[in-house]
């Protein structure tokens, strides 16, 4: 099946995007495509420690599950953490760890250029 990669862009809370995404991102497994899931600009927020927020799910667990789902390649966009104003000491991204490793520029671009489809939220 296709290589799907997944730009997530959008922070957990305010819309849906974050949410749809990942929801994008575990269905197409079920269709057996080969998913890549990279955390760029507001996406990065999604990796940090979350609070329950008016009903809105909370998705620091449902990315802890991305493995049981063969999604296992995960990354986030190392330049945004810097454009962002974030680091990984100042925050405890230690979903990060676990989850996603960091990736610069000509990486991002060799996962865009052996993607079959590029789909951002």
């Amino acid at each position: 099946m296709a290589k799907l990669l997944i730009r997530l862009t959008s922070a957990p809370y305010g819309t849906s995007d974050a949410s749809d995404g990942l929801d994008f991102a575990l269905a197409a497994t079920n269709y057996g495509h080969e998913v890549v899931i990279i955390f760029e600009g507001n996406g990065l927020y999604q990796l940090l420690p979350q609070k329950k927020v008016n009903g809105v799910k909370d998705q620091s667990k449902r990315l802890k599950s991305l493995p049981f789902f063969d999604i296992e390649e995960c990354y986030y966009a190392q330049s945004d953490i810097e454009r962002q104003g974030m680091s990984t000491q100042s925050y405890s991204l230690d979903i990060v760890s676990d989850l996603a490793e960091p990736l610069d520029d000509a990486g991002i671009i060799f996962l865009v250029e052996q993607a079959d489809h590029v789909v951002t939220f």
